[in-house]
């Protein structure tokens, strides 16, 4: 996706808005603590918390702002709403059914308010470069995996143009940790990593093994985003070791816009530091 300098603009501007509004309960007052829900620590989201968190702390006096790991965006808005974190990066698709409990969720959970739009992410079956697996329709048989229930629905939906089916395939649910160290253990045959925005994790395991991030082809890439709840996302050539060339990645069309919430009902004044 190319960004306009109007796109970066806004979420400058919504940056700051933010710093403003954090800014004065703290005013005349001490320290205050928060916390910021992340993503797994092998992860795209957990240092872009680590990154918020500095840019808190830097421009605001007295605060204390500190990333926490969720295991994704599920979670995440979970910790939200129960008070365990300030702030989180949530999937906005995570966030409209969560509030409603509909989808993975058996319960609403409605004490969450948007703070500010984030950026846009996709995820892709990362795989060892020997493997037999080179298209979204060669993993009949196989072992993958996804670290949470909506993004095993986004693979799933990655695979359904290719005629693969849930049946077809054996999905277990673990975290982005976890599936990079089974395919450096050859205990699953691909993983359903964060690979947009550049995840680290993923450039050092390609920098281990050779891999293969698979990519739409044009033809499925038109099907896939013909379902309302889903979108390819581009990822540029030489973004990964080995990647010779640009890849259209799975991505929710809502939840794969990241955007940060806060409790609703929560007033930041109220977590300042006693002493």
């Amino acid at each position: 996706m190319v960004h306009t300098d109007a796109h970066r603009t806004m979420k400058t501007v919504a940056i700051v808005g933010l710093l403003g509004i954090l800014l004065v309960p703290v005013l005349g007052m001490g320290a205050m603590r928060i916390s910021i829900g992340t993503g797994p620590w092998s992860g795209v989201y957990f240092p872009v918390g680590e990154a918020f968190a500095k840019v808190l702390n830097k421009h605001i006096p007295g605060m204390e702002a500190v990333p926490t790991a969720a295991v994704g965006s599920a979670h995440a808005l979970e910790l939200v709403h129960s008070g365990e974190v300030s702030l989180a990066i949530v999937g906005l698709a995570t966030a409209h059914f969560g509030v409603r409990g509909q989808r993975e969720f058996t319960r609403k959970y409605d004490n969450v308010g948007f703070v500010m739009a984030g950026m846009d992410a996709g995820q892709s079956l990362v795989t060892r470069a020997v493997s037999s697996i080179r298209t979204f329709g060669d993993v009949k048989g196989f072992r993958l995996a996804a670290n949470a229930p909506a993004s095993k629905a986004l693979l799933l939906a990655a695979l359904k143009p290719y005629g693969v089916k849930e049946v077809d395939v054996q999905v277990t649910l673990m975290s982005f940790a976890e599936q990079i160290a089974a395919l450096r253990e050859e205990t699953i045959d691909a993983g359903f990593l964060a690979v947009s925005p550049r995840n680290i994790d993923v450039v050092d395991f390609a920098s281990e093994y050779p891999v293969r991030i698979l990519g739409f082809d044009s033809t499925n890439a038109k099907l896939f985003e013909a379902a309302p709840d889903w979108t390819p996302v581009a990822i540029k050539a030489g973004t990964y070791p080995g990647q010779n060339q640009d890849l259209l990645v799975p991505r929710d069309a809502h939840g794969g816009s990241r955007s940060l919430a806060g409790r609703q009902r929560d007033d930041l004044s109220d977590r300042q530091d006693d002493h």
